[in-house]
């Protein structure tokens, strides 16, 4: 065999079938490991983290649809190549698997195996790592205003660039009709998304990009700044934006895209184009059903589980919904939760300055910082 072994989880409850599909792998220089049921497979998966997990959705002990939405809960396996392998798959369930996080759905007919070797070829070879080229893209969207969805963009912007020397960040500023990140911090020029989308398609390029996104020195990115009023915003020409994503994508490392609260058709094929997607949430009962509305849209236009990060934002104190209530409600696992600041975080918007700076040891920073971690592990994770 002339590429590398891939380590692989192999799930089945039917014994012949499992040593069967094992010897098969094994006998192209494969890793295997196997299992006979889900629990013991969620285990060997978190565990051992194998590169591949192949599995018979129809487990025993647990629907495929519910291993899988665990898999893609867990950051060791939010990524791992996830296959299911069923005698007869059908539509619904097929449907159901992709939008839990399953990569693909076979079935056990006599080509799967062929299928299968292909699968496991080298990642570089397939159409996912082709279509995502170009340096890495988070984007930060909420279901409803008032999340803080700008100033987490902004913070955790800052302290990915103050963490990441090596890295060159850029963040752009696409909440409509006006932008909100050039007022935290502090931007005064006068170029904007408005002047960048009206120059022709020839005339942008990464090079353009860093000529004209000033670098924000306290926070440590460059910043393509929001439109400033609503009459430049009625005008603007929405087809320009997707050329100035590119553009970033060529010229930097990584371009966090603050959404605001837009969901649209100029935004989804940003948020499904994205390495990672940023649920912004608050405690509050409407922002967690409308995110769950947004959620299983966006699970419907196809956007997988593993590149979903959920963050509660406690922006209106420590009541309202607890932690687990809200994932119930929205039926994905909260990556992270930024502890109540009070009026801490409008104080160092207020000011200008990274919260960090502002308050360095606030429990509220730490959590910042750790999300910040997060996000670019999970975005590197799903290109490696």
């Amino acid at each position: 065999m002339d590429e590398a072994p891939v380590s692989v989880l192999v799930l089945d409850a039917d014994p012949r079938t499992l040593s069967f599909f094992a010897a098969y792998l094994s006998r192209y220089g494969h890793l295997v490991q196997t299992g006979s049921s889900a629990r013991e497979g969620y285990i060997a998966a978190l565990r051992d983290q194998p590169e591949v997990i192949i599995f018979d959705p129809q487990l025993p002990d647990m629907p495929g649809v519910e291993f899988i939405r665990r898999l893609r809960a867990d950051r060791r396996t939010a990524a791992t190549l996830c296959i299911a392998l069923s005698t007869n798959p059908g539509p619904e369930l097929t449907s159901a698997l992709m939008a839990a996080g399953c990569n693909e759905v076979l079935s056990k007919t006599p080509d799967v195996f062929e299928k299968l070797l292909t699968l496991l070829r080298p990642k570089a070879e397939t159409p996912l790592s082709v279509a995502r080229q170009g340096g890495l893209l988070v984007v930060f969207l909420s279901a409803k205003g008032g999340s803080g969805t700008s100033s987490l963009c902004a913070n955790l912007a800052q302290n990915i660039a103050e963490t990441n020397r090596e890295l060159d960040v850029a963040v752009m500023d696409l909440v409509l009709p006006i932008g909100s990140i050039g007022p935290i911090v502090g931007y005064d020029e006068t170029f904007s998304l408005a002047q960048a989308a009206a120059e022709t398609p020839e005339a942008i390029s990464g090079e353009y990009m860093r000529q004209h996104l000033p670098l924000q020195e306290s926070w440590r990115f460059r910043l393509l700044a929001g439109v400033a009023d609503p009459e430049s915003a009625n005008a603007l020409d929405a087809s320009r934006i997707p050329g100035l994503i590119r553009a970033a994508r060529q010229a930097f490392d990584l371009t966090l895209i603050d959404l605001g609260r837009s969901l649209s058709r100029i935004s989804l094929p940003i948020i499904l184009e994205a390495d990672v997607v940023a649920l912004v949430l608050s405690a509050d009962l409407s922002t967690i059903t409308l995110s769950r509305k947004v959620w299983d849209y966006l699970q419907v236009k196809g956007l997988q589980h593993r590149r979903v990060y959920p963050v509660l934002n406690r922006v209106i104190g420590p009541e309202g919904l607890s932690k687990s209530d809200a994932e119930r409600l929205l039926g994905l696992q909260i990556q992270a939760t930024i502890p109540y600041m009070m009026g801490n975080m409008t104080l160092s918007n207020n000011q200008h300055l990274p919260v960090s700076r502002h308050l360095p040891n606030d429990t509220a920073v730490m959590m910042l910082s750790q999300v910040s971690r997060d996000i670019v592990h999970l975005a590197r994770q799903g290109r490696s």
